[in-house]
């Protein structure tokens, strides 16, 4: 089977911690990117050896080639270009938050029932292992009961 076909918007911060899982995919591999910085859009296509590169996300978004979008914009952009993936028949891994607002979310849920692709929020700090030690610690009742946690993460 061939490996689906992946285009990034949004090629700063976040998009560098999503390349490392889609290069290690079996099933997809990423072929283009699009961001308002032509600068940054450069670096990063340099850096990870793609070539087809676009300032216009709406040109990933309608390029039939393309199976899923990758949204890795700023948190307003979010629901705009995931709804738009999904119309154009895309499959959407978006980063979190989904959106702003609950009627954002709502209008994602929608689009996505609509379409019938997938829809995703990237939760990939689930992964870590230091996520998996916590999971482990608390399904093994290291803890007892845990009705509430918070974290944050400094870098």
């Amino acid at each position: 089977m061939a490996k689906l076909k992946v285009g990034v918007i949004g090629v700063g911060g976040i998009a560098r911690t999503h390349m490392p899982g889609w290069a290690a995919s079996e099933h997809a591999e990423v072929v283009a990117g699009s961001d308002v910085s032509e600068d940054a859009l450069t670096k990063w296509g340099a850096q990870y050896g793609i070539t087809h590169l676009e300032t216009d996300s709406a040109a990933l978004i309608n390029d039939p080639d393309i199976d899923i979008i990758d949204v890795c914009t700023p948190n307003n952009y979010h629901a705009p270009l995931s709804i738009a993936a999904m119309r154009a028949g895309k499959h959407v891994l978006c980063e979190k938050p989904l959106a702003p607002t609950p009627k954002e979310i709502h209008d994602m849920i929608a689009a996505r029932d609509a379409s019938g692709k997938l829809l995703m929020t990237a939760q990939h700090f689930r992964f870590r292992g230091s996520s998996k030690a916590m999971k482990a610690e608390i399904d093994g009742g290291a803890l007892g009961d845990v009705y509430h946690a918070r974290s944050w993460l400094l870098r």
